[in-house]
C-alpha cells in the first residue's frame, strides 16, 4: 500500500488506452490507436511517446455537433449514437463522465 501511495504522488499524468469499439479498427486497421485528447500539448507529448515506443496512434476528432444524436427524450443520454462516426461517439459519450474540475494540462 505504501508504495502503491509513493507511486500515485509521483505520478503526473494519466493516460488511459482502452478499446471504446471496433469502430477505429474499421477507420485506422488493427496496428494504429485512435487518439481523443482535448488538449493540444498534451497530444503532443503523447505523440512523442508513442514515437520512443514504438506505438502508432491517430488523433481523432471529438466532434461535438455528433453530440446531438445521443440526446435522450427519456434519460440523460444513450449510449450510442448509431453506426456513422462510432469511434467519435464512444469518446463524447465518455467524456460526459469526467469531472469538469478535471483540468487536462501538459506541464
Amino acid at each position: 500500500m505504501e508504495r502503491q501511495l509513493r507511486l500515485i504522488t509521483l505520478m503526473q499524468k494519466i493516460v488511459d488506452l482502452a478499446t471504446l469499439t471496433g469502430a477505429c479498427v474499421v477507420a485506422l486497421g488493427p496496428s494504429i490507436a485512435g487518439v481523443f485528447i482535448p488538449n493540444d500539448d498534451l497530444a503532443k507529448e503523447l505523440f512523442q511517446a508513442s514515437e520512443a515506443s514504438g506505438e502508432k496512434f491517430w488523433r481523432m476528432p471529438l466532434e461535438e455537433s455528433y453530440w446531438e444524436s445521443m440526446k435522450s427524450g427519456v434519460a440523460d443520454m444513450v449510449n450510442t449514437g448509431g453506426r456513422q462516426g462510432g469511434a467519435i461517439n464512444a469518446a463524447l459519450f465518455l467524456k460526459q463522465f469526467v469531472d469538469e474540475k478535471v483540468k487536462v494540462d501538459a506541464r
